[in-house]
């Protein structure tokens, strides 16, 4: 029997070993890296289990865009190609968006839509402080000419010399990874788009929730009013029977 579970064992190490060590390592990756192909064919494998229940699928479509947005702002910081990154974090913040209206469950459709909405805010700050990187101006190095001796010393007619202009400086690493202010402050724009559909829906789940409350509220006061009908006929007809 022991032999039989070790052996059961070691076969679900062997089958779960890989799957569970590739996921650690090409969690970090980036589109580029050798490994980023493992990171999204992973994600899929999840996103199709998760999509089985509204609530899961919706969480899992928020935690896709925080992917694409971590991914964008390691392409910034390294100077790489973004674009593609940077369309797919609005298309992936959209289908969370869409997902979350579907959920049914008033609390934890609250809950996930408060946590949505604080994952848009970290986007535009992020955005934001990429394009202000890509706009901002290089730094120029002023070169001044040298100053004359005071000492007067009589020496032939020099030759005309140009005068050293200025020259930028130009980082060592660029800022925009691939990337232009214009495309950043469409995408900003598209993501306050969604922000605002984001709160419309939130705004109109609040109403129905509050006009369900009162429903219920008034059909709990008429079961009440009628016990409290049926209580009183029944003590009126149990006086007039003593009278008789």
């Amino acid at each position: 029997m022991v032999k039989i579970i070790s052996t059961a064992t070691l076969i679900l190490a062997i089958v779960l070993f890989p799957p569970s060590s590739l996921a650690l390592i090409s969690n970090n990756a980036v589109p580029g890296d050798a490994t980023y192909p493992i990171k999204r064919i992973l994600e899929d494998g999840i996103y199709a289990v998760a999509s089985l229940n509204p609530i899961t699928r919706a969480w899992f479509s928020a935690a896709r865009s925080d992917r694409r947005f971590k991914e964008f702002s390691t392409l910034i910081a390294q100077g790489k190609s973004a674009s593609k990154t940077l369309n797919e974090l609005v298309s992936q913040t959209d289908i969370a968006a869409n997902e979350l209206a579907k959920v049914e469950d008033p609390v934890r459709k609250e809950q996930l839509t408060d946590q949505l909405l604080d994952s848009i805010k970290k986007y535009d700050q992020g955005l934001e402080q990429a394009s202000n990187q890509i706009t901002t101006p290089p730094i120029t190095e002023v070169v001044s000419p040298p100053e004359p001796s005071a000492t007067l010393v009589a020496t032939p007619v020099p030759t005309q010399r140009p005068t050293p202009s200025a020259q930028p400086v130009t980082p060592s690493k660029p800022p925009q990874g691939g990337v232009d202010a214009k495309e950043i402050d469409e995408a900003r724009k598209k993501i306050e788009e969604i922000e605002k559909k984001i709160k419309e829906e939130k705004e109109k789940s609040k109403k129905e929730k509050e006009h369900s409350d009162k429903k219920e509220q008034r059909e709990v006061q008429k079961e009440r009013n009628k016990e409290d009908k049926n209580d009183g006929s029944g003590d009126f007809e149990r006086e007039g029977r003593r009278v008789r």
